[in-house]
């Protein structure tokens, strides 16, 4: 007797496996009568359905994992353990190429269970242990599970013994189906193939794991291969050889199947099949601009177009008609060289074994082309004809142009002479697009256009610009970015190889300059980063990044005279520093190329250091240039290498200052002032205060002291990092929660916005007359408040909060309306923050400056009851840190506030 998965007790109904798995096969309403027979529980049909569904996909999955990657173990519940190096085997070495088509077979049977649920072909022969189902549909549905015996016949129930064996799957299938309807009036039979019969083949040779294995009948020589864990590393694949009854029965050659896909030669085996796998033949060396490079073993007179074949062809940056082909002659290695190209006769030359074929790259200079690199809308190649102009290529500056781009300063880069050496000529960008005929310069096959933006850093360039066009250039900038690194690398690629000493004398030159980057630093780097070294903070086309490259390139070069093709410009323009010496460079195309003059410049005079290298020294002379000729073309100098520009800043020549009051002055606003004026005189300018202006609030910052408060914050922070670090390795301090308290104190000190102000009693000064005025500064801000009516109370308190201001209220009852301390306040400590700023201690009238009766308390005052520190004795800067964010947070109040 036994329950279960059925609803009652069903030990002498109950079904037996057989039953079970054909009653899983037969329609829902059979399933639901046959149930009812049997006393089964119909809803339990779901149930019984779902493991059939739950066992048939273990089984799959079971099925899948037979063939696991070389090396797997397996752990005591069966299931694999992979290596972690399965992407290498097969594999010589990094740089090594490894032999085609070996990684198919990679891998290592678990078990040698027959595959039996494949697809059956109509033609396949019917055999002693295969399995057949038989399905009969009419009055009754009947499943019958049958095997070909010994005899070569099965027997079916009602129609007796019917002979298959030797039958195609086809046939064997029509002749149950005749037998059924003669003899079985009002039925129908559906016949399918069941379990296949398992076979025993050998495999020998250089498979992985040679040995007899147990197969399905329906099996090939590859999935022979297949089980066996594939081949060894010396195996061949060109002839694996199917043996029968001593013979070769056939030979597959597996270049066929996966280079063509053609399995013609894939043979089904039958049982007592020896699979032979010899040793491979010469093997050949097929590398480069290939699809596929890789090792391939040779058969027969094979040519140089299998050799390509072998490796799906060359790639279309390949250079055919250069090929090299390494041979080994009589102990020696000897290189030729083969014409690979279409129709070519190299292409009918026989291979042999140890060759060794190389495909190269076209080179990546482009014929009959120009560069146009910089702020323009479209950069990249064009096309070079004979005659053609810049204004050519840039058409009309509004579309051609990007909104950045300087219109007076643009460089056409050349090469000449079989040094490469280049010569840079210098145009105005706006007068050659116009088509002034001596700007509009005749370009010559190869050159390179550079056209510069106006501004030097990304900062600056996106104050300046709209965000429209910024968001418009950010879509495309990955492609400006890969063009612009193209353009640096075929100016620098030479030196990246030779890094000749003459690098230091271009160093000193740069960093007296003071505007590129160091050749040295830029060596320090890997040979793939040294082309993109840049400053983060440059603009993409500033003149710093696209002059790179050419100054790297112009070191190497000398004037007639010896010096450096360097000229430099320093004062009052717009960009200074070292720039390359043009052809027929003069101070007038050296301005331009600094950006023209700043409104400081002296026009009447500037100054130009040369120096002239004698035979045994050299010599500095200095010339005097009025700049206002120079600008009238009244007057102009030749320029020669090294030449320095020095121009002049008018006398006494002051920077525009500005200072901003805001709040309850009469004219708030930012006001330009001279050197030297005092607060008091501007606000007599802003027509003083207003009628309802707290001026003892008043919050006075100034720049300078932002600075150094933000430079004394991030010195407390790193020391206060350092103090936690240190107490969290020795173990000190009191607990975990005093760790955290100091985290959370560490966040918010560097969270916390340096104000720079600067404490001052406004209506003292004010009175004054002038005697303890304030000199204002570039900057400075006046922030004065509205009338206060509250005070303040934060920090260590139940509530922090503000509260109307009562005359009649001192510190402690402001502190017990606030609920009173918390338990980590420490009330020794409480201070008040006055309105001007000031820090007045609070001792509960212990001292001459306590806070007595209340009374000394005033409208805009904050009471502040810190954190007491014995809390973290080991934390020396707790007190320190806690102040600073407490005053930092009344100062920014107090101006929010306005």
């Amino acid at each position: 007797m036994s329950t279960g998965l059925f609803g009652q007790t069903v030990a002498q109904t109950m079904p037996n496996q057989q039953q079970l798995e054909q009653l899983k096969n037969l329609p829902r309403a059979q399933q639901e009568q046959i149930a009812r027979q049997f006393g089964i529980d119909v809803s339990m049909l779901d149930q019984l359905n779902e493991s059939s569904v739950t066992s048939s996909g273990e089984d799959s999955e079971q099925r899948k994992n037979i063939v696991f990657p070389r090396g797997t173990r397996f752990d005591e519940n069966g299931d694999p353990i992979i290596p972690e190096d399965v992407e290498k085997q097969f594999t010589r070495g990094d740089k090594e190429l490894k032999p085609f088509g070996y990684e198919l077979f990679a891998g290592e049977p678990k078990t040698f269970a027959p595959v039996s649920h494949a697809p059956v072909p109509a033609n396949y022969i019917m055999g002693v242990g295969d399995g057949i189902q038989v399905q009969l549909f009419g009055k009754e549905s009947l499943l019958y599970n049958l095997t070909i015996d010994r005899e070569g016949k099965v027997v079916i129930p009602k129609l007796g013994a019917i002979s298959v064996a030797g039958l195609s799957y086809t046939l064997m299938q029509e002749l149950i189906q005749n037998r059924v309807n003669e003899r079985l009036i009002g039925y129908e039979a559906a016949v399918s193939m069941g379990e296949l019969r398992s076979i025993q083949v050998f495999i020998v040779g250089e498979a992985y794991k040679p040995g007899a294995y147990t197969v399905s009948s329906l099996s090939t020589i590859s999935q022979a291969l297949y089980v066996a864990g594939g081949v060894s590393d010396i195996a061949s694949l060109r002839s694996v050889r199917l043996m029968r009854g001593g013979e070769v029965a056939a030979e597959f050659d597996l270049y066929d199947l996966l280079l063509s896909g053609d399995a013609s030669d894939d043979k089904m085996l039958q049982s007592g099949d020896v699979v032979f796998i010899p040793a491979r033949g010469d093997m050949i060396t097929v590398k480069g601009q290939v699809k596929r490079p890789a090792l391939y073993e040779l058969k027969g007179d094979e040519t140089l177009r299998d050799a390509l074949r072998f490796a799906g062809g060359a790639e279309d940056d390949a250079y055919l008609s250069s090929a090299q082909l390494q041979r080994i002659v009589n102990g020696k290695r000897l290189i030729s060289t083969v014409d690979l190209t279409r129709n070519s006769e190299d292409l009918q030359r026989n291979l042999a074994g140890g060759d060794v074929l190389t495909l190269s790259q076209v080179s990546d200079s482009l014929d009959s082309s120009l560069m146009l690199i910089g702020a323009v809308s479209r950069p990249g190649h064009y096309e070079w004809r004979e005659g053609i102009k810049v204004n050519d290529i840039l058409r009309n500056s509004r579309h051609d142009l990007l909104e950045q781009a300087d219109l007076g300063y643009g460089l056409v880069l050349r090469e000449h002479g079989a040094r490469r050496n280049i010569q840079v000529y210098q145009f105005e960008v706006g007068a050659a697009i116009r088509g002034d005929a001596e700007e509009n310069i005749t370009l010559q096959e190869r050159d390179q256009i550079l056209i510069f933006s106006r501004y030097q850093t990304k900062d600056e360039e996106e104050q300046k610009l709209s965000r429209f066009t910024l968001t418009e250039q950010e879509k495309e900038e990955k492609d400006r970015k890969q063009l612009l690194k193209e353009y640096r690398m075929a100016f620098l690629q030479d030196l990246v190889k030779e890094k000749k000493s003459s690098e230091e004398e271009l160093n000193d030159e740069l960093k007296e300059a003071n505007r590129f980057v160091p050749l040295r630093e830029m060596f320090g780097s890997s040979e793939e980063d040294e082309m993109s070294v840049e400053k983060e903070e440059l603009a993409l086309y500033s003149r710093e990044s696209l002059l790179e490259p050419v100054m790297q390139r112009l070191q190497r070069q000398r004037t007639e005279n010896g010096n450096t093709p360097f000229v430099y410009v320093a004062g009052e323009v717009n960009h200074p520093g070292v720039y390359p010496l043009v052809e027929n460079a003069s101070a007038e195309k050296l301005l331009d190329a600094a950006g023209g003059l700043k409104d400081s410049a002296y026009l009447e005079r500037a100054e130009i250091t040369r120096v002239n290298i004698g035979r045994s020294a050299a010599q500095t002379d200095y010339l005097s240039v009025e700049l206002d000729k120079v600008l009238n073309g009244e007057v102009d100098i030749q320029l020669q290498g090294r030449d320095r520009l020095n121009v002049l800043s008018i006398p006494e020549w002051q920077n525009t200052y500005e200072v901003t009051l805001r709040g309850e002055v009469n004219f708030p606003g930012t006001y330009a002032i001279k050197r030297g004026e005092s607060l008091t005189d501007l606000i007599k300018r802003a027509g003083g205060f207003t009628d309802h202006a707290f001026i003892e609030g008043a919050v006075f910052t100034r720049e300078e002291l932002r600075e150094r408060e933000k430079e004394r914050m991030q010195l407390l922070a790193e020391e206060l990092q350092r103090e936690i670090a240190s107490n969290m390795i020795t173990g000190t301090g009191d607990s975990r929660a005093s760790y955290s308290q100091m985290r959370t104190l560490l966040a918010d000190l560097m969270s916390t916005e340096p104000v720079g102000r600067l404490i001052l009693d406004l209506p003292k000064i004010l009175s004054m007359n002038g005697e303890r005025d304030i000199q204002l500064k570039d900057g400075d801000t006046l922030h004065v408040p509205s009338k206060a009516d509250s005070v303040s109370i934060m920090g260590e308190v139940q509530m922090a909060t503000s509260y109307r201001f009562d005359p009649e209220l001192g510190v402690n009852d402001y502190i017990s309306k606030s609920g009173g301390t918390k338990e980590k306040a420490d009330e020794g400590r409480i201070y008040v923050v006055k309105a001007n700023g000031s820090i007045m201690p609070f001792k509960d009238g212990s001292s001459w400056f306590s806070f007595g009766s209340g009374t000394q308390l005033a409208p805009g005052d904050t009471i502040v009851v810190p954190l007491d520190t014995t809390y973290s004795e080991s934390l020396e800067l707790w007190s320190k840190v806690t102040g600073i964010i407490y005053n930092s947070a009344v100062a920014i109040a107090a101006i929010n506030g306005i």
